[in-house]
This record gives structure tokens, C-alpha cells and sequence, in this order.
């Protein structure tokens, strides 16, 4: 077997074999269509907000203090902000407060973040960090993805599912 036709068919095992993993980690998430039911939480701040904007897209980004993953992902979100795209950081599995401001700060995280709480995991179906879940206006699952994404991974996901 020629040298570049080798080379193609191991980009291909590694493509099929990095889809199937996706499939897998994956499979427990809500499903696309699921609506989401309004919900406030409370804010890292002070006071309270909502989980959705009403008539709004809405990314909906579950982390852990803890997770050097969500540290090294979550700056990516920022490329997404705009007037149409609400963006809501939920903090997860946190040992306290403390731990959720340290991360905030040692990350340089920009906008609100929510204090999520042991039933909205359950209701959300997180099993892992990050966790991401894009809305319609509607309230309603259009995308939904875990682990590490680049600034273009997002862009590109909020493009096909909007």
C-alpha cells in the first residue's frame, strides 16, 4: 500500500474512532427538542436571573470550579457573545463559593455566573465538565455537546443549530 493511502486510511480509523467517543460520552444528554423549563438561580453577585432570556437563543454552559478543562475552555465562550446569543455560565459540584469566585477571577470570566445546585444537574442530565446545551428562543435543546471547544468549534455548532 502506497504511503499516502496509508496515511489517509489512519485519518480515517482516527476520525471514525473520535465519533464513535463523541456518540458515547455524549448519549446521556438531554435530546434535541427537549423544552426546558424556566428557572432562576442565583447569581455568583448577589440577586438572581434567569436561566433563559425569553424569545432568545441561549447557550447554557454547566462548569466545576475544579475542572482544569472548563478553566481552559471557558474564555472560549466570549467569541460567542452578541446581542442575539444569551450566555449563561452555571457553576456546578463547587466546595463552596470561595472555590466559584477563585475560578471566576483566576480565569478572568466575564459576565454572570449562576450557582447551580444537585437538581438542576439531575434536570440537565450533567455528567460531566463542561457541559453545553444551546436553547432556541423557544426554550428548546438544539444542540448539546461536552467536553473541551474552541472559539470556532462554538461559532460553527451555533451556526448549524440556529
Amino acid at each position: 500500500m502506497n504511503r499516502h493511502l496509508s496515511s489517509a486510511l489512519r485519518w480515517l480509523v482516527l476520525l471514525v474512532a473520535l465519533g464513535v467517543l463523541y456518540q458515547w460520552q455524549t448519549r446521556n444528554l438531554l435530546e434535541t427538542g427537549n423544552q426546558v423549563p424556566d428557572t432562576h438561580l442565583p447569581l455568583l453577585s448577589g440577586g438572581s436571573s434567569p436561566l433563559t432570556e425569553e424569545g432568545k437563543p441561549t447557550l447554557v454552559y454547566f462548569f466545576a470550579p475544579w475542572c482544569s478543562i472548563c478553566a481552559a475552555s471557558i474564555g472560549n465562550l466570549e467569541a460567542l457573545e452578541s446581542d442575539e446569543l444569551v450566555i449563561r455560565r452555571v457553576a456546578m459540584d463547587y466546595a463552596s463559593l470561595e472555590d466559584v469566585s477563585d475560578f471566576v477571577r483566576d480565569n478572568e470570566v466575564s459576565g454572570d455566573v449562576l450557582i447551580g445546585h444537585e437538581g438542576l444537574k439531575q434536570q440537565f442530565r450533567v455528567l460531566g465538565y463542561p457541559t453545553y446545551y444551546l436553547l432556541d428562543a423557544n426554550q428548546r435543546v438544539v444542540a448539546s455537546d461536552m467536553g473541551y471547544s474552541t472559539s470556532m468549534g462554538l461559532k460553527v455548532r451555533k451556526a448549524l443549530a440556529l
